[in-house]
C-alpha cells in the first residue's frame, strides 16, 4: 500500500499524488519529515500570475493539506521578499486534529495572495477527505 518514498519538494506535490495513501518524506531545509498519509489538496502560486502587489511582498508559494491516521498536516512554503529580517523560501508544517481546525488555521493566514488559495484548498481537501 505505501510503496512510495523519496524526499518531496514543493514541485513534487501535484495532482498525481491526490488521494493516494503513501509514505511521504517532505523536505524542510536540511532535514526531512517522514509520515504516512494522503494528499488531500494543494496550491502552487507559481501556476498563477501573482497580482503586482503580491510580487514584491511576502506571499504563500505552496500549500498542501495531508491526512494522516490521526492528524491533518498543513505543509506550506512562504516566499519572503523585501523583508529586512528574513529572505527567500521558508518551509512550515502545522498539525491540526480536525478539518475545521485546518480551515480556521488557513483562514487566519494574512498573506497578500490569500484570496487565490484559501477557500479552494480547504474545499478541495474536504471533498477528498470523504
Amino acid at each position: 500500500m505505501f510503496d512510495f518514498l523519496r524526499t518531496l519538494g514543493e514541485k513534487d506535490i501535484n495532482s498525481m499524488q491526490l488521494g493516494k495513501p503513501r509514505k511521504y518524506k517532505l523536505a524542510r531545509g536540511d532535514r526531512s519529515m517522514l509520515f504516512k498519509g494522503k494528499l488531500l489538496s494543494f496550491y502552487h502560486a507559481s501556476g498563477d500570475c501573482l497580482e503586482p502587489a503580491a510580487q514584491n511582498q511576502t506571499h504563500l508559494a505552496t500549500i498542501a493539506i495531508f491526512r494522516t491516521q490521526t492528524r491533518y498536516l498543513i505543509y506550506y512554503v512562504l516566499e519572503y521578499i523585501n523583508n529586512e529580517h528574513i529572505s527567500g523560501k521558508q518551509v512550515h508544517v502545522h498539525a491540526t486534529a480536525t478539518m475545521d481546525e485546518t480551515a480556521r488555521f488557513i483562514d487566519a493566514m494574512a498573506y497578500v495572495n490569500k484570496k487565490s488559495f484559501a477557500h479552494a484548498v480547504v474545499d478541495d481537501a474536504r471533498n477528498q477527505d470523504r
